[in-house]
């Protein structure tokens, strides 16, 4: 089997640094930093980070769907490993959002808006706090897309969407930083423990066919 462009190191490297997040982020006052950064006066902040939060089905869904739809008529393209990519990346983010749900249930952390009456709730938040639903969805598209494009054009405008996603869950009073850790580990985790334990084969020989 051919190895995949995207290294174990870069992957352990990765992981870590999101461990190490989660660890720094839990010894600081988080509560405080989200009050001192709100700011419900700046309208237009606010529906920036509105528009942002509120983006995450489209794209986390409709990239791959789009990309999977424009081989589907493409003559020569194999349709076989773009419905296999598709599959791949509907099920890393199905599966991030069963653990995401699993886990909201077990901790049933409350709201950072529930818990500090200077935290204003400025986007709709249903549930329990950890993790965050949105974070964990983007980040498990992302890193599926990351493994079947291993390329800077698709690292770079999906990363950073992906993390302006869990950036505007805080600003917008709904989730603590270390929420957003905690559903970019699940999400990361959930997409590359499906590929190389589960897909990578099936894709590889897809494409070789």
């Amino acid at each position: 089997m051919p190895h995949h462009p995207v290294s174990p190191l870069v992957i352990g490297i990765y992981l870590l640094l999101l461990a190490a997040g989660m660890v720094v982020v839990s010894n600081l006052p988080q509560l405080d930093f989200i009050a001192a950064w709100q700011n419900p006066e700046s309208i237009i902040t606010v529906r920036v980070f509105q528009f942002i939060s509120d983006s995450i089905s489209y794209v986390s869904l409709g990239v791959p769907v789009i990309v999977a739809a424009a081989k589907e008529f493409k003559g020569q393209s194999d349709k076989k490993q773009s419905r296999l990519s598709l599959l791949y990346v509907l099920l890393s983010i199905g599966v991030a959002g069963l653990m995401s749900y699993i886990m909201k249930k077990t901790f049933s952390a409350p709201r950072p808006y529930e818990v500090d009456p200077r935290i204003v709730q400025l986007s709709a938040g249903g549930g329990y706090s950890l993790p965050s639903g949105h974070t964990t969805e983007a980040f498990a598209s992302a890193s599926a897309l990351l493994l079947l494009f291993p390329r800077w054009t698709v690292f770079i405008p999906l990363f950073c969407w992906a993390s302006l996603v869990g950036l505007s869950r805080i600003y917008l009073g709904v989730h603590y930083p270390f929420d957003i850790f905690a559903g970019m580990c699940i999400g990361s985790c959930s997409s590359l423990t499906l590929y190389f334990f589960l897909f990578q084969k099936y894709l590889n020989r897809s494409s070789t066919k």
